[in-house]
């Protein structure tokens, strides 16, 4: 049986993931699938990290919370039609979520090795969040731009799957 942990983990990786793919240029899909992928992505990541499992301590709570108002910053860069204000604000976005990723990690000690390596997947997912949210320097669409956000996505999908992996239930 799925734990409550292993629910939200597992939502926000396929969030994750979607959203990466959708980051990414394609010459098989259309722009438009490619939009609709990263904001179902976004949306799923915003659910996945609302979900907050019982008895976790007050930064992981916050840190969740963080997480999804980030995520739903960068869904509402989607639907504004202003590149430079979209971009900006897809960039905030990033960096609450990365702010929130990093209060979620676990710095106890005398952690198993599964919890390692779920905080180890957490700290990826903070480095490719604030990764993404570099992209912002460059100009909405250039080539510059875009490598960064599609990098920053596929960083913070690995970590959010190797997380949702170790994930302890």
């Amino acid at each position: 049986m799925w734990t409550e942990s292993q629910i939200s983990a597992w939502i926000e990786a396929i969030g994750t993931v979607l959203s990466a793919i959708g980051s990414t240029p394609s010459s098989v899909l259309s722009d438009e699938i490619l939009n609709d992928l990263n904001v179902i992505g976004l949306a799923l990541q915003a659910i996945g990290s609302s979900l907050i499992p019982q008895n976790q301590d007050y930064l992981f709570v916050v840190g969740s919370q963080l997480e999804a108002i980030g995520n739903l910053v960068s869904l509402q860069a989607e639907f504004i039609e202003n590149e430079n204000v979209s971009s900006v604000l897809s960039s905030q976005g990033d960096l609450i979520e990365a702010v929130g990723g990093a209060l979620t990690i676990d710095f106890t000690g005398n952690q198993s090795i599964q919890n390692a390596l779920n905080n180890i997947g957490d700290v990826i997912q903070v480095i490719g969040a604030a990764y993404q949210a570099l992209s912002v320097r460059y100009p909405p669409n250039s080539l510059k731009n875009q490598e960064i956000n599609t990098v920053g996505s596929w960083i913070q999908a690995v970590g959010a799957v190797l997380s949702a992996i170790f994930v302890e239930g």
